[in-house]
C-alpha cells in the first residue's frame, strides 16, 4: 500500500475487523447525544489505554490519541462520536439501553474503525515503522449539533502538534458495500438553517379586513420562494421548509406565523442569490400582506471541499482499494467542513450497501465493512508522500 517504500508491518485485517465488529455493537449499546458523550468517551479512552499512545481530552469529552513517530508534522484521522434523539427500532441484539437515543447515523462505526486503526498504529509503533508523520486520532463529540468541530478548531490542537492535513469518513448507505469515494473540491452540501417569521394582526374571522393575515403571508411566501427557485437558480441546491407553525383558534385571523427550513449550497454566490431572493420576496409580502417578514440564517456551517492538491497526493495511495471517484458532491452536510477551513483535508465514504437512509429509526449496517475503513486509513497513513 505505500508504493514500493519500506513494508509496514503485515496486520492480520480479519482478526481485527472481528474487535472493530466488537467495538462497533458496544458503542451502539450506549448512545449518547451532543458533548454529553460520557460512556462513550470512557469506553474510548480504556480501548486506547494499553496502546503506545499519549491520550488527552478536547472539548470536554472528546478525546485525543497522539501516536508520536519521532516526525516533525503530524496528520490527523477524526471519527465522530455523538447519537441521534431517536426511539430505535432495529430489534438487534446490541440495540440501544439509553430510551429515546440511538446511533442513527453510524458514529459507532466510525468511532470502532478509529479504535482499529489505532491497533494498526500501535503495530507500527512497536515494531518501528518509519513513518513520514505522526498521527493523530480525534474523537469529536457533537458532530449532529455542529458544534463539536467548531470548539475543536477554537482550540490550538493544530498548531500544537504541527499538524499537516486532517481526513475523516462516513458510512453511506447509497454505495455498494465496501466501496470507498471521494474526489476533488465540493463533496458535500454547506447547511444552512432557515427561520422567517411572519407577524400580522389578529381579527375574527367574520371581519377578516381587519387583520392582517400572517397564515396567508407565510404560505404565499413558500409558494412563490419555491417557483422562484425553480425557474431561476440554475445550480444544484435545496431550500426546503420543513414545519409550519401558526394561528391560535380556527375562527381567528393568524397574528404570527413560523416557517422552519434548510437551505443546501455548496457554493458562495448560490447561497447570496437565495438570502437575496427571500429578503426581496419578503418586502413584497410585507407590501402585500401588511405584515412584518423576518429572515434568520445565521445558523450555518460550509460546504465539505476537499483540498485539490492534497486529493492528487494520496490518490496514488487508494490505487489497491475498491476507490471510485465521485462523479457529483451530495447535498448532506457534514461538520468536517470546519477542520477544512483551517486545515487541508479529504473527507470519504465508505459503502455500506444497506440502502437504509441515515437518521432512521431502523438503521443498521453489516458491520463487517468498517474494516474497510481502517483500511482506507491505514493506505493514506503508509501511502502519504511529504506534502509540498
Amino acid at each position: 500500500m505505500n508504493g514500493g517504500l519500506t513494508p509496514e508491518p503485515a496486520m492480520d485485517f480479519q482478526a481485527l475487523s472481528e474487535k472493530v465488529i466488537g467495538y462497533r455493537r458496544d458503542l451502539h449499546r450506549i448512545p449518547e447525544l451532543g458533548f454529553l458523550v460520557y460512556k462513550t468517551s470512557a469506553y474510548v479512552r480504556e480501548k486506547l489505554q494499553p496502546l503506545c499512545c499519549d491520550i488527552s481530552e478536547i472539548v470536554k469529552t472528546g478525546v485525543l490519541a497522539f501516536f508520536d513517530f519521532g516526525c516533525e508534522s503530524t496528520v490527523i484521522f477524526r471519527a465522530d462520536m455523538d447519537a441521534l434523539p431517536i426511539e430505535e427500532a432495529t430489534g438487534l441484539p446490541f440495540a440501544s439501553t439509553n430510551p429515546g437515543c440511538m446511533h442513527a447515523c453510524g458514529h459507532d462505526g466510525h468511532m470502532a474503525g478509529l479504535l482499529g486503526f489505532a491497533e494498526v498504529l500501535d503495530k507500527y509503533k512497536r515494531e518501528g515503522y518509519p513513518a513520514k508523520y505522526n498521527a493523530l486520532l480525534l474523537f469529536q463529540p457533537a458532530e449532529e449539533t455542529i458544534d463539536g468541530a467548531l470548539r475543536i478548531c477554537g482550540t490550538h490542537i493544530f498548531d500544537k502538534y504541527n499538524v499537516r492535513a486532517i481526513f475523516g469518513l462516513h458510512l453511506w448507505p447509497m454505495m455498494a458495500k465496501g466501496e470507498i469515494a471521494s474526489r476533488p473540491g465540493p463533496m458535500m452540501a454547506r447547511s444552512t438553517a432557515v427561520n422567517v417569521d411572519f407577524e400580522g394582526v389578529s381579527a375574527h374571522c367574520g371581519e377578516p379586513q381587519k387583520g392582517r393575515d400572517a397564515l396567508a403571508a407565510a404560505c404565499r411566501f413558500v409558494s412563490d420562494i419555491y417557483a422562484y427557485k425553480e425557474h431561476h437558480v440554475r445550480e444544484r441546491s435545496v431550500l426546503k421548509f420543513g414545519r409550519m407553525e401558526s394561528g391560535n383558534v380556527r375562527n381567528a385571523i393568524s397574528p404570527f406565523a413560523r416557517l422552519e427550513g434548510t437551505m443546501r449550497t455548496f457554493y458562495d454566490n448560490t447561497w447570496e442569490h437565495l438570502v437575496f431572493a427571500m429578503k426581496k420576496l419578503a418586502s413584497e409580502i410585507e407590501d402585500a400582506f401588511g405584515v412584518k417578514v423576518l429572515i434568520d440564517v445565521s445558523k450555518s456551517h460550509p460546504a465539505v471541499v476537499n483540498d485539490e492538491n492534497l486529493y492528487s497526493e494520496i490518490k496514488p495511495a487508494l490505487m489497491d482499494l475498491n476507490y471510485v471517484e465521485l462523479r457529483r458532491p451530495v447535498l448532506i452536510a457534514e461538520d468536517f467542513s470546519f477542520f477544512e477551513q483551517q486545515l487541508p483535508g479529504v473527507f470519504f465514504f465508505v459503502g455500506t450497501g444497506s440502502g437504509i437512509p441515515l437518521h432512521s429509526d431502523d438503521y443498521d449496517f453489516d458491520d463487517s465493512v468498517i474494516i474497510e475503513g481502517v483500511k482506507l486509513f491505514d493506505a493514506i497513513f503508509t501511502g502519504i508522500p511529504t506534502l509540498k
